[in-house]
């Protein structure tokens, strides 16, 4: 069973960074790297735990530069591993997607949400990936295309919008039998 929760602390978030520096997750690799005290001061990060660990983190903050109303959500998201086995066309294998995003979806739920993806720099790896996954989801109508490059915090990105009711129908679906 997956925990997720606001991290109030940083102490716990310390060791998770620390795990993903030697993972080689740039982004992810200290409290600098994923802009803690930025983000906290006017959004905020929330944790995933799987057996008491903090596994996945992804944060959350007004996103001033898509419109008054938006917000960026799956903000540094990472995960160390994965509890679910197997692959999974809309993306719910992925802990920040499947388990924290619908608790940042309540807490912002009279905002716009986008979610970015670097489009030529990737500092881990699996940016890129991630990047390929959002055109995969916005087939499926989950993300809509909103700005192909824009500059956001020096880095070249596209901004994706999130269809809240297709992303809970299809998150709906793994609780059915």
């Amino acid at each position: 069973m997956i925990d997720v929760d606001i991290i109030k602390h940083s102490d716990e978030l310390r060791d998770f960074c620390t795990e993903c520096g030697i993972l080689g997750y740039k982004n992810n690799s200290s409290l600098k790297e994923i802009r803690w005290e930025r983000t906290k001061s006017c959004g905020e990060f929330w944790g995933a735990w799987h057996n008491n660990k903090l596994i996945a983190i992804a944060g959350a903050h007004p996103l001033p530069e898509v419109g008054e109303n938006a917000y960026r959500v799956l903000y540094r998201g990472c995960q160390l591993y994965s509890p679910y086995v197997g692959l999974n066309a809309s993306h719910m294998n992925s802990v920040p997607f499947r388990d924290i995003l619908p608790y940042q979806i309540e807490r912002y739920a009279d905002k716009d949400l986008f979610i970015t993806t670097n489009i030529y720099k990737d500092n881990s790896g699996k940016m890129y990936k991630t990047h390929k996954v959002m055109h995969l989801l916005s087939k499926k109508g989950m993300v809509d295309l909103f700005v192909k490059d824009a500059i956001i915090y020096n880095t070249n990105q596209s901004v994706w919008r999130l269809n809240k009711e297709k992303y809970h129908e299809v998150r709906h679906r793994l609780e059915t039998p």
